[in-house]
């Protein structure tokens, strides 16, 4: 099932566009056009996928993992909590403040930096 999602790209680029799920053991995404056709785009060339959240009244998805502050190389830093793993191309990072994106696709490649921070 397709989902509106925003692409922000490593060039500083912002897209909106609608996806299939996400496969992070691929090395591209395929994003779904207006008039029907795909395009693919390497993970090499995105930062990360915003997931916006659109009905703010349904009940979000519990999150699992640890508590992690990604930094990207442009300088900015998203906590949230996911399960991360090095081996895959990406993953599921669901920020500590859900009211904007229930959740947002992290390319590992676009990663400056990684910490695993306490619960309070």
């Amino acid at each position: 099932m397709a989902e509106n999602v925003v692409l922000r790209y490593r060039d500083g680029r912002t897209e909106r566009a609608t996806l299939d799920p996400i496969d992070p053991t691929r090395e591209v995404l395929t994003v779904n056009s207006e008039d029907g056709g795909t395009n693919d785009v390497p993970f090499t060339a995105l930062k990360a996928v915003f997931y916006p959240r659109i009905h703010p009244d349904e009940p979000l998805e519990e999150a699992t993992g640890s508590m992690l502050a990604v930094e990207f190389a442009d300088g900015e830093v998203i906590r949230g909590v996911a399960l991360y793993n090095p081996e895959r191309n990406g993953f599921f990072l669901y920020p500590t403040d859900r009211s904007k994106n229930d959740r947002i696709f992290v390319v590992n490649s676009a990663i400056m930096s990684i910490e695993v921070e306490r619960l309070q």
